[in-house]
């Protein structure tokens, strides 16, 4: 599913890291907290996969589809701009399926209409082909089995799990339900369920007691003609942190 910060384009690289953690460790839960787009659990095999999320909406829309629910064919500027304006009057996934697949680069109502745009003189129907992305995921089968549910990821209480983070980037652009996150709270969290758990972090910089186990120059978008190169880097709390 296209999503703002989507590890879609690494999960090549990513998917196999997390893979050889919960080999290691031989757990038998693994947990996104942070679950976006899905694009990594969906690729993750584990006995138990659980997929949380603040957004109500992203939840209800993944359980739709989980459950054999369908997508609309289309959604006009219009029916954006209403569901847009009242959300209580939609069901909770369509919702979601308004917000995150008709708005551009997946950014739930926060980016504007994607709608029919042009790409080096090649019409595109955005919200069709997020769709079929996320319908790509259905059938594979990626999202058959997950736990998905709506909470905080300060609401989790892991012991003896595989635990994968993708927070909302430092010193990237906030939106929706990541504005005024707090780091310094986030990065204590991740020392303390490392005290029992696997913890990996995605980030693009971290506290000096985390140690990078994986990194990659990769481009971002943040609008349709603009681009830019960041390094995505995975994090586990170093060794020595853990003997404090």
């Amino acid at each position: 599913m296209v999503y703002m910060g989507s590890k879609a384009k690494i999960t090549d690289y990513i998917v196999p890291v997390i893979q050889s953690h919960i080999a290691v460790s031989g757990s038998r839960t693994y947990i996104e907290p942070f679950c976006g787009g899905c694009n990594v659990i969906d690729k993750i095999k584990a006995n138990n996969r659980i997929a949380a999320d603040k957004n109500e909406y992203l939840i209800a829309l993944f359980k739709h589809l989980q459950s054999g629910g369908k997508l609309p064919d289309a959604v006009p500027k219009e029916e954006y701009d209403r569901v847009r304006a009242d959300k209580e009057s939609f069901p909770a996934w369509y919702v979601g399926a308004v917000g995150f697949l008709a708005s551009f680069n997946g950014r739930f109502f926060d980016g504007g209409y994607a709608g029919i745009g042009y790409d080096r003189g090649r019409k595109r129907d955005y919200f069709r082909e997020n769709s079929n992305n996320i319908l790509k995921q259905v059938r594979r089968g990626g999202i058959a089995g997950i736990d998905f549910m709506v909470k905080d990821y300060r609401e989790f209480c892991p012991k003896g799990c595989v635990v994968y983070c993708d927070p909302p980037y430092d010193e990237t652009k906030e939106y929706g339900i990541a504005k005024a996150f707090d780091r310094l709270e986030f990065w204590q969290i991740m020392r303390d369920w490392s005290r029992y758990n696997t913890v990996l972090i995605s980030e693009q910089k971290a506290p000096e007691d985390f140690i990078t186990v994986w990194e990659k120059d990769v481009d971002r978008t943040m609008k349709a003609k603009e681009h830019f190169k960041a390094t995505e880097k995975l994090f586990v709390w170093g060794v020595s942190g853990k003997n404090d």
